[in-house]
């Protein structure tokens, strides 16, 4: 299994046969559904609709009936807390269709919660960055019940599901946009709960670590400080395990996305991190200014990779 798909065998075991052009993206979060929408050649267009989670299936069966995506293929997008990501030894001798299962009966002495309740797959880790720890994979789990809840749940409303992919893989499409000159850049994107920093060099991702902050802290004043220095501290730590340990260069630049646009952000985190911080312009990627930060993962997934392959 190659980074193009996770979990690509438990979706089409579930699949309709045929293709659709319109392609659609989904997240599909506890406070609502982010999506994205494109048609061949244009640019990805992007929501979020609120609701709870008892209210999904109406939600998003007024997605697709408004905007006429009935038969669409579809990829869903896993957010970070619905997995988990480990990295295990690649087994000699064994076929790229059978790594999966090869390395699934290692991942009861990690899991959370039983094996038996796991859908795995997996995706490579670089070979520089190994730095003489052997040949490593990256084996993806996630709750097979969870899984199994979105695809029904996307099969109810009419879409043909054809991937599930996971967050720092969609975000992977925008950040290997961002390394234009092929020397690593890097993102943050901020949720309400907690951030995600993802690290890749041209199309491989090489680090995406969860960042342990909420947006309410960075907006208190009375805490805002505090949630600053530790949000700078993640991201300079995450910086240095990428060059010591994984031996590569930093990126010069960390982009970052948060939703609260008022906030000067990048300059109040800059002081604190060795590298340069901004804020993405999304004008610059050819998306609308005032595009919703929810929408970053999905938005990211319907982006095409080099060579126009989406993820």
């Amino acid at each position: 299994m190659t980074t193009r798909s996770m979990f690509s065998r438990l979706a089409g075991l579930l699949n309709r046969a045929g293709g659709r052009r319109s392609h659609v993206c989904l997240e599909v979060r506890p406070d609502g559904i982010a999506w994205a929408a494109v048609a061949s050649g244009a640019s990805p267009a992007s929501g979020f609709v609120e609701c709870m989670p008892a209210k999904r299936l109406q939600t998003l069966q007024g997605l697709v009936d408004q905007r006429n995506w009935s038969g669409a293929r579809t990829t869903l997008v896993l957010p970070l807390d619905q997995y988990q990501v480990f990295q295990m030894e690649r087994p000699e001798g064994v076929d790229e269709s059978e790594l999966a299962d090869a390395l699934k009966w290692k991942l009861k002495d990690f899991l959370d919660f039983p094996p038996s309740d796991a859908v795995s797959d997996v995706f490579p880790f670089p070979e520089d960055a190994s730095r003489g720890r052997g040949a490593l994979v990256n084996v993806v789990s996630a709750r097979k019940s969870l899984v199994q809840e979105l695809v029904t749940l996307v099969r109810d409303t009419g879409l043909e599901l054809v991937t599930i992919d996971i967050a720092e893989l969609a975000l992977r499409n925008l950040v290997s946009v961002l390394d234009q000159n092929g020397r690593g850049a890097a993102l943050v994107h901020l949720r309400d709960g907690y951030g995600q920093m993802v690290v890749c060099r041209k199309d491989t991702l090489y680090l995406s670590r969860r960042l342990d902050v909420a947006a309410n802290d960075l907006m208190d004043v009375a805490r805002q400080e505090n949630a600053v220095q530790s949000l700078a501290l993640e991201m300079q730590r995450s910086l240095d395990y990428y060059e010591s340990q994984l031996g590569q260069v930093p990126p010069a630049t960390i982009q970052m996305v948060a939703r609260d646009k008022s906030l000067p952000l990048a300059s109040m985190v800059s002081s604190y991190v060795a590298a340069s911080v901004q804020m993405l312009d999304w004008s610059s990627l050819g998306a609308e200014a005032n595009m919703d930060s929810r929408c970053l993962p999905a938005w990211s997934a319907a982006l095409p990779m080099a060579g126009g392959e989406r993820s």
